[in-house]
């Protein structure tokens, strides 16, 4: 029940971010004839605003951009999967759905793996320094921490790019720009993994620095509770105490540090994407901004919408196994 609860909650929040995106997108005085320009004729604009939809009523147009992520309709047979429809682009005329599909993988590769840095690195890190609270090097790491914290994301997107991809490319083998896909002049198109490099550790930088700061924190009010000193009496070897004990405890606040970030970095990687030349939902985005494309703008927002009410519902039910009080309540 309580997992029906959440998602039930998890629509309610969508619908609310949705309705404020089809509001604030609404409110765009007369998008044909900016999308045709000033001096076009107004022949032209009419045909524009009839094409797509615009001339209707604003209920109208609400409701119609709600059911297209119906992926279903109701026929004479039965139930049959019409798949999402969020309108078509303003410039290209392509469906946005396929668009945002199509651009959602790549951006989802890059904050997936600059989750599993952060994670890694900030979690590791921040044990040890529970462990040396006070040393210099704890003292050092938190100043770099705070530092990295504190760098805007497209500051730290155009310094590693220039650094890695420029002055140490005969070391690294890195490019400044690239995207998932290179098209090779005899055998087409190909990945190319070490693209995601560069860009995924700029994207790690913010949430490496916080859960690095949490853990270490969460851990040292961990280590000090009773129940480590009663395991420590009893014999228990410092690896146990930490994997049995201290890192299950001490994970809660970097669960939801991490779930806040990945949601995030999905929205926070349209300067990243620009500065390396990624193609994905940031690009999209930042393209569909320039050329006022609101349709591809919407549906950019809605993507990312939707994946932050998955991650929070995902996120309750990871700490129902991690905390057993969560599941007591």
């Amino acid at each position: 029940m309580a997992i029906v609860r959440k998602l039930f909650h998890g629509l309610g929040v969508l619908w609310g971010a949705l309705t404020l995106v089809f509001v604030l997108f609404s409110s765009v005085p007369d998008p044909a004839r900016a999308l045709a320009g000033q001096n076009e004729r107004e022949e032209v604009v009419e045909a524009i605003r009839e094409k797509h939809g615009l001339n209707d009523a604003l209920h109208v147009r609400y409701v119609r951009f709600f059911s297209g992520f119906i992926p279903f309709t109701h026929t004479t047979e039965g139930m049959a999967w019409t798949g999402v429809d969020l309108g078509r682009s303003f410039v290209s005329d392509r469906e946005v759905a396929e668009a945002v599909f199509q651009a959602l993988p790549p951006t989802l590769l890059l904050a997936s793996l600059a989750m599993v840095l952060a994670l890694v690195l900030g979690v590791s890190t921040g044990l040890l320094l529970a462990h040396s609270m006070g040393r210099w090097w704890d003292r050092w790491i938190l100043g770099l921490a705070s530092l990295g914290m504190s760098a805007p994301s497209f500051v730290m997107a155009i310094l590693v790019s220039w650094f890695f991809g420029s002055v140490c490319h005969a070391w690294t083998g890195l490019s400044m720009t690239g995207g998932l896909w290179e098209v090779h002049p005899f055998d087409g198109p190909q990945l190319a993994w070490k693209n995601a490099i560069l860009p995924a550790l700029t994207l790690g930088v913010r949430p490496l620095s916080v859960v690095l700061q949490l853990t270490r924190n969460s851990a040292a009010d961990v280590l000090s509770s009773s129940y480590i000193r009663t395991a420590k009496s009893k014999g228990l070897s410092s690896w146990r105490i930490v994997l049995h004990h201290t890192l299950r405890n001490a994970l809660n606040p970097v669960v939801t540090a991490a779930s806040g970030w990945f949601a995030s970095m999905l929205a926070g990687a349209v300067f990243v994407e620009y500065v390396f030349g990624w193609q994905g939902l940031g690009m999209l985005m930042f393209r569909a901004l320039e050329q006022s494309d609101l349709p591809v703008v919407m549906g950019c927002v809605a993507s990312v919408a939707l994946t932050f009410v998955i991650v929070n519902v995902l996120v309750d039910q990871i700490y129902r196994l991690l905390d057993p009080r969560v599941r007591v309540g």
